[in-house]
C-alpha cells in the first residue's frame, strides 16, 4: 500500500493542518516506459500555496481530493526502462506519497558525485538555484559595481541570490526575520544583514544600509519591504520580482506598495517579474557553473531538513512562520 497526502479543501487565508488529508492506495503496476520510485527527499515551497487555490496562476491548481506534489529526489525500486536501474537516484515532480510510478521521460537521473549531496539538486543545484541565477544574473545583469538588496535572504532562493551576488563582486545586503537568520547571512558572505522584525522603521534602516541607493533589487517578499526598496532605488535601477510571500495568504488585495508608479517613472526603473519555468533552457548552463562553485566552497547548499513522511504538511505550514533557513526539505525515506 502507498500512503498519499491529498488536498482536503481549499484554504481560506493561512492554511492549516485540516487542509490536508492522508489516504492509502494499492501500489500501481508498471507499464512500458515506467519506473517505480521511492521518494527520499521532498521539497516544500511557498509557491505550493498558490496551487492550493483555484485562482488563475502560472501552474495548474491541485484538485480537492488529489495528491499534493512537489519536486523530489527518489530511488528507483523497479524499472521497465533501459538506462534506469534499481538503486539509481532520480529527480522529478513527485506526489507526496511513499511510492509512485512515473514515466522515465519525466525524470532526471542524478549524476554520480560523492562530493555533492543528492538534496543539493533540489536547492542550490536545482530549480531554486536556477531561479536565483535567472533573476540576478540573466535578468538583473548583476555586475561588480552593483549595490544589491535581497528580501527573504535567508530563504531558499534568497540565500543563493546573495551568494551569487557576492561571487559577482557586488555589495549585497539581505533582509531576514530574526538575529539567527541575519547571522547566517554573514556566514554566506553577505556584506550586511537587516533583521526586519527588530527594525522599528524598516525604511530608515534600509536608507542607512544604502546611503547611495540600491542599484539592483531582488524581491521574494513584497509588501512593505518592496515599498521601502523601491523608494530607495537609484536612478535607472533594476528590480527583479520573484515572489511575494507576505501576501500569499491574503484574502483581499493589499493597499500598497504606496508611491510605486511615481518612483518607477521618476527614477526610470526597470521592473521585471519572472517565473523560472520560462527559463529551463538555461539549466545546463547554470548547473555547469554552480557545480564548480559548490565544489570550491563558493556556493553553500543551505538547508533545513525535517524528518518523516508525516511531517510534510507541518513543514509546509512552517514556511509562513519563518520556520526554515535555506531550502526546506522533508526526508521521507533513507
Amino acid at each position: 500500500m502507498t500512503r498519499i497526502f491529498v488536498l482536503a479543501r481549499r484554504p481560506v487565508g493561512l492554511p492549516t493542518i485540516d487542509d490536508f488529508d492522508e489516504i492509502s492506495k494499492n501500489d500501481e503496476a508498471l507499464g512500458d516506459g515506467d519506473v517505480r520510485v521511492e521518494p527520499m527527499v521532498l521539497s516544500v515551497d511557498p509557491y505550493l500555496r498558490g496551487r492550493m487555490s483555484d485562482a488563475r496562476s502560472y501552474v495548474a491548481p491541485f484538485e480537492v481530493g488529489g495528491a499534493i506534489s512537489s519536486a523530489g529526489i527518489g530511488k528507483v525500486l523497479e524499472s521497465h526502462v533501459d538506462g534506469y536501474r534499481v538503486g539509481d537516484l532520480v529527480r522529478g515532480e513527485f506526489p507526496w506519497a511513499t511510492s509512485l510510478v512515473a514515466q522515465a521521460s519525466t525524470l532526471w537521473k542524478l549524476p554520480v558525485d560523492q562530493d555533492v549531496p543528492p538534496s543539493a539538486y533540489l536547492g542550490a543545484l536545482g530549480m531554486t538555484g536556477l531561479t536565483a541565477y535567472v533573476g540576478l544574473v540573466v535578468l538583473g545583469q548583476v555586475t561588480s559595481d552593483d549595490e544589491v538588496f535581497v528580501t527573504g535572504a535567508a530563504g531558499a532562493v534568497g540565500s543563493v541570490v546573495g551568494q551569487l551576488a557576492r561571487i559577482s563582486g557586488a555589495r549585497v545586503v539581505g533582509s531576514a526575520g530574526g538575529a539567527t537568520k541575519v547571522e547566517q547571512l554573514a556566514k554566506l558572505g553577505f556584506t550586511a544583514g537587516i533583521d526586519y522584525r527588530s527594525s522599528d522603521d524598516f525604511a530608515q534602516t534600509l536608507r542607512a544600509a544604502f546611503p547611495n541607493g540600491i542599484s539592483l533589487f531582488f524581491d521574494n517578499v513584497g509588501g512593505s519591504q518592496l515599498e521601502a526598496a523601491i523608494h530607495q532605488m537609484k536612478d535607472f535601477g533594476r528590480a527583479v520580482l520573484c515572489g511575494a510571500i507576505s501576501q500569499y495568504n491574503d484574502t483581499q488585495l493589499p493597499s500598497g506598495p504606496r508611491g510605486f508608479e511615481g518612483f518607477v517613472v521618476r527614477r526610470r526603473l526597470r521592473v521585471q517579474g519572472f517565473i523560472v519555468s520560462d527559463h529551463l533552457a538555461l539549466y545546463r548552463e547554470y548547473l555547469s557553473l554552480a557545480s564548480q562553485w559548490v565544489r570550491s566552497g563558493q556556493l553553500q547548499t543551505l538547508e533545513t531538513i525535517v524528518e518523516g513522511f508525516d511531517s510534510l504538511p507541518s513543514a509546509f505550514l512552517s514556511l509562513f512562520t519563518g520556520g526554515n533557513v535555506g531550502k526546506m526539505l522533508v526526508r521521507v525515506a533513507i
